[in-house]
């Protein structure tokens, strides 16, 4: 899953909702478990903001807009074909929001990304160490193995890199680690 804020908190929504579904039908939950209370699009968006700052010790610092703390704020453009008219503010930006709404962010009280562009940052220059990073990373996938690399040739021990390790790891025994994927009855 990609890593930002607005799939996070869709997946978080969805997956919790579907569990609770799950267990709301006798066929799927024969032990009769308790159907838990539905996690609410508010509830996503405190779990991304003020939990989460919560969660990494850093509550006093950030998470909420209050004097004193740091003035992280993340502007969302709202008025959007894809989110207009709006109804439901929270379940607007939870359900229906990607990276693309960000209009403006700022950290710390500092403007980090203004109408849609980064601020202070050669973004060429970025890209292109990017890349050298992925070329770097990959020649080492790819290289020789490592001291104390069991079996010879692969650099863990694990056996997660093939040699094709931008193609399809999953089918045709490519991967060797993992069981065949057999589909259930």
């Amino acid at each position: 899953m990609t890593t930002d804020p607005f799939s996070l908190m869709r997946g978080a929504f969805c997956l919790q909702r579907a569990s609770a579904n799950d267990l709301a039908f006798r066929e799927s939950n024969p032990g009769d478990l308790p159907v838990p209370q539905l996690v609410t699009s508010r509830q996503c968006i405190e779990m991304l903001t003020i939990a989460g700052a919560a969660g990494s010790g850093l509550l006093s610092k950030v998470g909420t807009l209050t004097p004193g703390k740091e003035a992280d704020i993340v502007v969302l453009e709202a008025r959007n074909i894809n989110t207009w008219p709006m109804n439901n503010v929270p379940g607007t930006i939870v359900t229906m929001m990607n990276p693309r709404h960000v209009r403006d962010v700022l950290i710390a009280g500092k403007v980090m990304y203004w109408k849609g562009k980064l601020v202070g940052w050669n973004v060429d220059a970025l890209l292109r160490r990017a890349e050298q990073s992925r070329d770097r990373i990959l020649a080492r996938i790819n290289g020789p193995a490592k001291v104390g690399a069991i079996p010879p040739g692969n650099n863990s021990f694990s056996n997660p890199y093939r040699p094709n390790f931008l193609g399809n790891c999953c089918h045709k025994g490519e991967n060797t680690t993992t069981p065949e994927y057999v589909l259930r009855p």
